[in-house]
């Protein structure tokens, strides 16, 4: 199942164990192979708030009343 962070780890390994296409990868593959470098929480209101970790994020998220989105920032 992916969460947040990616594909898990069982997800990972199918996609190892089928092979490759050589096509490239979609865009969201690609994201995928990039570090996450942070993590950008973005309030109803339009606020956006960029957090170095995940943890910072859900803590603003959890403050905020549990409303907004928080997404990885890859790079």
């Amino acid at each position: 199942m992916s969460g947040l962070l990616g594909p898990s780890p069982r997800e990972r390994q199918k996609e190892f164990d089928m092979g490759c296409n050589c096509g490239g990868g979609t865009q969201q593959q690609q994201q995928q192979q990039q570090t996450i470098s942070a993590f950008q929480l973005t309030l109803p209101d339009g606020t956006v708030r960029v957090y170095y970790t995940w943890q910072e994020a859900h803590a603003a998220y959890q403050r905020a009343g549990g409303v907004g989105t928080i997404v990885p920032v890859y790079q």
